[in-house]
This record gives structure tokens, sequence and C-alpha cells, in this order.
């Protein structure tokens, strides 16, 4: 093995350790930008968060997605219109789910995990001036996300998980029931430990391969070393899929407004960025095909998918000698934008698993 070798992989876990007691400390998210929108209606407070999000996808199936004048449907896709109002309560009923969290979670009930990048708005900035991160939308950024996001899937037993921008959502089902007893979540369902296992590893993760991707560009670790970017945890318990899955309606309708956003801010130049900045999703898509940057990256525009799910895999008897097909879950990339894959039933819960429709 090489010095170099040798010395990065050094510093690769060097990094990991130094950041294991930072990523507990949360700082204030970006505030998510919201567009305008004149058919906000109240939203009465007595609905939970079952009713809330099974009304959010009655309202997506009653509709066709949106179309732009101008702007070919092809290029960009566009969820059929939810009141602003209305994604706020749900996400007002999510985040005090969060806060509710405590103590242990029944192995009979649902688990998400939500993970932020902590401060990861100036981190990006700083990986970028050092190199570590390619201007404008990164590849790089996007690879190490997902990357991380299916190491908490598997090493979680998550059903279903997502990931755009800086976070990633992980959705874990109920445990079996055998011989009449309730099974456990893993570590006994605690919260505390939940939630800074899942911190820690997708921190270390995340941290290992944007390390790996630095020694293979030439680019030295001494400023990731800097920055050390780290994430935090979010747990909450639900009663159903039913109620769990809002959670991932939510983190997708906030990638659908801020991930073109991001497209406009990260644009060099052209003419009007200034005040289309300010202006709503729709103007902002008619500018972008103005500029020719439609199509947007898919992770830009709609984030990543993944899933586990049954599918038969060929093997081998080593006793036998013979070919072997058995089914096993595998976690696979979902294509397609999450509102659209909830509108037409293509990702569904059913008979403890996650069913994917192509």
């Amino acid at each position: 093995m090489s010095t170099r070798l040798v010395v990065s992989a050094t510093v690769s876990a060097a990094l990991v350790v130094a950041v294991a007691w930072k990523f507990l400390r949360r700082t204030a998210k970006d505030e998510a930008e919201w567009p305008a929108d004149d058919q906000a209606t109240n939203v009465p407070q007595q609905r939970n968060v079952e009713e809330l999000a099974q009304e959010i996808i009655d309202t997506l199936k009653r509709y066709n997605p949106v179309t732009i004048e101008g702007v070919d449907p092809k290029l960009h896709y566009l969820a059929p219109h939810i009141p602003k109002v209305e994604w706020t309560a749900l996400g007002d009923l999510i985040a005090a789910r969060e806060r509710e969290a405590s103590g242990r979670v029944d192995g009979s009930r649902w688990m998400s995990l939500r993970l932020d990048g902590s401060g990861f708005s100036k981190a990006v900035r700083a990986m970028r001036a050092k190199g570590i991160l390619e201007p404008g939308f990164s590849d790089t950024f996007a690879r190490c996300m997902v990357g991380a996001l299916r190491a908490l899937l598997e090493e979680s037993r998550g059903a279903i998980g997502y990931t755009q921008s800086d976070e990633m959502t992980v959705l874990i089902p109920p445990q079996s029931v055998v011989r009449g007893e309730q099974q456990c979540h893993s570590r006994a369902g605690r919260v505390t430990k939940t939630t800074t296992l899942a911190a820690s590893l997708v921190t270390a993760h995340f941290l290992m391969e944007l390390s790996r991707l630095c020694v293979e560009s030439g680019v030295g670790l001494e400023g990731l070393a800097q920055v050390l970017p780290h994430f935090d945890c979010r747990l909450a318990a639900w009663d159903s899929w039913e109620e769990a899955r809002a959670l991932l309606l939510w983190r997708a309708y906030d990638c659908s407004v801020n991930g073109v956003s991001d497209a406009v801010h990260q644009t060099k130049g052209g003419h009007g960025k200034g005040k289309v900045q300010t202006l709503g999703k729709r103007e902002k898509l008619q500018w972008l095909r103005e500029q020719g940057l439609l199509p947007l990256p898919r992770h830009q525009a709609y984030g990543t998918v993944l899933a586990r799910v049954k599918r038969a895999v060929e093997g081998h008897n080593p006793k036998t000698g013979e070919a072997t097909t058995t089914l096993r879950g595998v976690v696979e990339v979902v294509d397609g934008p999450l509102l659209e894959l909830v509108r037409t039933d293509a990702v569904v819960w059913s008979g403890g698993q996650m069913y994917v429709r192509s």
C-alpha cells in the first residue's frame, strides 16, 4: 500500500472520530422558500396527520399534473397543486410528533428517522471554495447523500428512504410477531440510542465517501478536516403506514419548491435572475427554460427514492452444486418523482412489505 493511501485512510478515520461529538450540535435549518399561493384556504385544526395526508393524496389523484405555458411537461414534472397552507399544516403536525418522541418506541409502531446536514449552507460554500465540491449543482454531493441513505436503510432495515438536498428520511416498519409475541425494534427502540447512532453512521459514511472521492481526484483532505460536515437526526413514532408516509409527502413537496429555487440560485448570470428569484415556482421554471437549463439533474429536481423490495435472486447451493432462486429483500432506486409515485400508487406498503410498480 502506498504512503499516500495510508495517510489518506488515516486522515479519513480521524475525520470520522473528530465529528463523533459534533453531530449532536443542532443548528437552525435555513428557512425553506415558499412560493406565493393565491389559492390558500384555512386548514381545520382538528385533522390529524393521517387524515391530512390522505386528503392531500386524494387531491393529487383527483387532478392532473400542472403544466406551464411554454414549458414541455417532459422537461419538468409538477404535481397537482396543493395549497401551501396544507403543506405547512402537515409539516407542523409532523414536527410536533417528532418533538414528542422519547424513551422507547414499541415494536408494533412505525419509526421515522429524519436527518439534516447541520449548518450545511455554510459547509457547502466552504467545500466548494476548497475544491471538494464542484460549482453549481454538485453530483459529488448527491452521490454521497444517496450512498449514506443506502447505508442507513440497510443498517436500520428500513422499508423506504428518500433524500433531497442535504437531508434524508427513512421509514422503519413494525417488527414481526413471533409465536404471539411482539418483537422489539433494534436497540429496543430506544429513541436517543437510535437517533445518535443514525446520525453518526450517516456522518461517517458521508465523510468516508467524500474522502475517497477527494483522493481519487487529487484533492487533499485538509480542507475537509476543517469543514467537518455532520448530521443531526429526529425520530418520530407512527401507528400506521398511512401516518408515516406523510413525512415522505412533506419532504417531496419541499424538494419540488427548493430544487427549482436552488437551480435559479446556482445559475451564473442570466438576464432577470435577480427578479425571478423573488417569484414563484412556475415563473422560475419558465426562466430556467428560457436559459436552456431544463431538464434539471434528476436528483436536484426530485430527490432520490430507495426502497427495500422482494426480488428473485439467483444463487448457488454449495452442497448440491445446483443453481437456486430465492426471494430476498434488496434495496433499489425507484425512478420517478416521489409525489407522482404516490399519486399513481406506484409505491405501496401491503402485507408487511413494500411494493414498487414500474
